[in-house]
C-alpha cells in the first residue's frame, strides 16, 4: 500500500473540495464522454480542488485481450494504424492534461493491470511520467494523508484509504456495508473510497473521539464511498459488453467531498 502525504496551505473558512474521479473507460464506444468532460471542467474551475484518479481511466482492451471486440472500441479517438495500447495512453494523457495539476494520486484499475500484464508495461506510470508526476502513482492501493497548515502553523489532516475496488453486488447498500466493515480496520482513516462497481454514493460511520487537548469528547463521521464512473450500460443501435452481460442501468458521475480545515480540525462534508 502506497503512503502519500499531500501538503496544502489553508486560511480559516477555506473549502478544499476532494473529488474521487475514475472509471472513465475512455476508448470504449459506450463511454459517457460528455458528462466525463463536464466533470473534468468542474474540477478545473473549482477553487482549491483536488482529485484522486480511481483507475480504469481507459478500457485498454487491445487485440491481445480476450474481451476485445472491434465494435466496442471508440475508433474516433484512436489511429487504427498504431498500437491500440499506445493510442489509449496518448488519449488519456491528452484528456487529463487540463486538470492534472489538481491530481494527488492515481490508482491502477483492473483494466490497467490487465493491459500491463499483456503488454509488459505500466500504462499509468507512462501517463504520469509525461506530467512529471510519477511520484503520485499509487499502484493498487494507497493511504493518502492531506495535511493542511495555516500561516500560524496550525495544522490538521484528512486521511483517505483508496483502492480501485474488486467487489460487485446487486445493490450499492451491500457494498457500502462491506466497506463500512473494512473502514473499522483503519481507525485513523476518514474516508475509504472504492470504484470498479460504478455505483455512486456514500455512507457515514459515526465515531466518538477527543479534542486535541484531551479535555472534551466530540463526535465525527468517517465515510465509506463508492466513486461512480462513466460507462453507460446501454447503446443505441449497437452493442457493448455491459449489454452483453445484461448489466442494469448504473450511475454516471463522480463523488465530491468538501473539506474545511480549521484550527480545531478538518470538517468533512459529502456532496450528494
Amino acid at each position: 500500500m502506497k503512503l502519500l502525504t499531500v501538503r496544502r496551505h489553508f486560511e480559516e473558512g477555506d473549502c478544499h473540495p476532494l473529488f474521487f474521479f475514475g472509471d472513465w473507460h475512455r476508448g470504449n464506444a459506450n463511454c459517457a464522454k460528455e458528462p466525463l468532460a463536464q466533470d473534468r471542467c468542474t474540477i478545473t474551475s473549482t477553487k482549491n480542488a483536488m482529485y484522486i484518479n480511481m483507475g480504469d481511466a481507459a478500457d485498454y482492451v487491445s487485440q491481445k485481450d480476450r474481451r476485445f471486440k472491434e465494435d466496442h472500441i471508440d475508433w474516433d479517438l484512436y489511429d487504427r494504424d498504431k498500437p491500440l495500447i499506445d493510442e489509449a495512453v496518448r488519449d488519456v494523457t491528452e484528456f487529463e492534461s487540463p486538470v492534472i495539476d489538481k491530481c494527488i494520486g492515481a490508482l491502477d484499475g483492473n483494466h490497467e493491470r490487465e493491459a500491463n500484464r499483456l503488454h509488459v508495461t505500466n500504462v499509468t506510470v507512462r501517463r504520469l511520467e509525461k506530467f512529471g508526476k510519477a511520484d503520485w502513482y499509487c499502484g493498487s492501493a494507497a493511504l493518502i494523508r492531506i495535511i493542511f497548515t495555516d500561516k500560524h502553523r496550525h495544522a490538521c489532516q484528512v486521511i483517505v484509504n483508496v483502492h480501485h475496488g474488486k467487489k460487485t453486488a446487486v445493490s450499492k447498500a451491500t457494498l457500502l456495508n462491506a466497506y463500512i466493515r473494512k473502514l473499522r480496520y483503519y481507525p485513523d482513516v476518514d474516508i475509504i473510497a472504492r470504484g470498479h462497481c460504478h455505483y455512486l454514493g456514500f455512507e457515514p460511520e459515526p465515531r466518538v473521539t477527543c479534542n486535541a487537548n484531551f479535555t472534551a469528547l466530540k463526535d465525527r463521521n468517517a465515510y465509506a464511498v463508492l466513486t461512480g464512473g462513466y460507462l453507460k450500460t446501454f447503446m443505441e443501435n449497437g452493442s457493448c459488453y455491459s449489454e452483453d452481460a445484461d448489466y442494469d442501468p448504473i450511475d454516471i458521475g463522480m463523488q465530491r467531498f468538501n473539506l474545511y480545515p480549521g484550527r480545531s480540525g478538518a470538517r468533512i462534508e459529502p456532496v450528494a
